[in-house]
């Protein structure tokens, strides 16, 4: 009874009043990383945010902070910007002290996977003056059954302020191509489909070509089974390396520059910020050609994969109750053929990762968060547009 409920009036960005960025920014979690990045584009576009850190509420601080934390302030009205998802809304607003006597304009990003959303969602979007979606596949799975002013905004992903061109080539320790794949097992590691992404490559390197895959982790051993079947088959080749930790930015930085592509064979992504990210960097990147990750990617600037729809089985349970829905599942012999490819093609990784920087860098932009909060360029068209000028 006492939280907010602004209702889906239009509350306009107040310049003399608190803009608050809350979120995990003491987690390497995308929900995280996505809190950070909207931080550091309201910086990029002249305005103050203050970063409200909701890490260990949620129990999930787990590494330092890259930008500079601060306390709620204590203000009968602003702006807040919060990233975290319906349920963690009303614990969120009451720990940030915000109550149905103030006058915030309330904003929830929210991510989802899946292509159907949970329908008690519509509760906690009743405390917000509005939702942004990071894409139109997110919209489309969360929005049907919400009144809730919204708006579709991409995270801002920054990119290299150069953009190299690499060319394959072997290192000191003999490897010629480094392949990563990234996932967090509080994000569904079915979901995220590691296995495929080692069956890609045995299938793809079967004699003794010089090459590597990483599979970085985190959070592998909340689900013994999986990490069993993990370690089994990072077992069967010593090309294969396992890294199951959190790891400081700098260390996650320094693994991606290594790294000459990213594979992902995800069943379902609502935007795929580690995709963007490897993508701004100038890496080339293979991916399932399914959902959310299609606002930025298309078959100029990345390898999308064919697949199949299946019916969503997540035995670790984060989409218990989805028995019905439907994600993907890529196909194993394309994905170990574009490995192979691009270890044939040296030029082919160049040109890959040159369209990736350059269309990461035109789209995913810092001003996306001001359009928004300013209600700028509120026609969906524009959202469109931004998809067709990666092609």
């Amino acid at each position: 009874m006492i939280l907010p409920q602004p209702g889906s009036g239009a509350i306009t960005f107040r310049e003399n009043s608190p803009l608050v960025v809350a979120g995990t920014f003491q987690t390497g979690n995308g929900i995280g990383r996505a809190a950070r990045s909207c931080y550091e584009a309201l910086r990029i576009e002249g305005l103050s945010p203050i970063a409200v850190d909701l890490s260990t509420l949620f129990n999930q601080a787990d590494t330092e902070s890259v930008v500079p934390l601060s306390a709620m302030p204590r203000s009968r009205n602003g702006t807040l910007i919060l990233f975290a998802n319906a349920p963690e809304t009303e614990r969120a607003l009451m720990a940030l002290g915000l109550r149905r006597w103030h006058d915030w304009r309330i904003i929830g990003a929210w991510a989802w996977e899946l292509p159907v959303g949970p329908k008690s969602w519509a509760r906690q979007a009743r405390m917000l003056s509005e939702v942004w979606y990071p894409s139109q596949y997110v919209h489309d799975a969360l929005h049907q059954k919400l009144e809730t002013s919204h708006r579709i905004v991409p995270h801002y992903v920054p990119a290299a302020t150069d953009n190299p061109r690499p060319l394959l080539a072997e290192s000191n320790d003999g490897v010629r191509l480094r392949a990563l794949c990234i996932a967090d097992g509080r994000s569904s590691l079915p979901r995220k489909n590691l296995l495929s992404a080692i069956r890609m490559f045995t299938h793809a390197f079967t004699g003794n070509e010089k090459t590597e895959l990483v599979i970085k982790c985190r959070n592998l051993d909340l689900f013994p089974e999986y990490q069993r079947e993990v370690m089994q088959a990072v077992a069967q080749d010593v090309r294969i390396k396992l890294i199951d930790r959190m790891l400081p930015q700098d260390e996650h930085d320094s693994l991606l520059a290594r790294s000459d592509v990213l594979i992902s064979p995800h069943r379902a992504e609502g935007f795929g910020l580690n995709l963007a990210e490897a993508m701004a960097r100038g890496k080339a990147v293979i991916a399932t050609g399914w959902s959310g990750n299609l606002e930025f990617m298309n078959t100029q600037n990345s390898i999308l994969l064919p697949y199949r729809m299946i019916p969503v089985a997540d035995p670790s349970g984060i989409y218990k109750g989805f028995d019905g829905a439907q994600w993907a599942e890529v196909e194993i012999d394309a994905g170990a053929k574009a490995l192979r490819d691009l270890y044939d093609s040296p030029s082919t990784v160049s040109n890959l990762a040159e369209a990736a920087h350059a269309s990461i860098r035109r789209t995913l932009v810092s001003d996306r968060y001001t359009d928004a909060l300013f209600g700028r360029n509120d026609d969906p068209a524009r959202n469109r547009e931004m998809v067709r000028n990666t092609l």
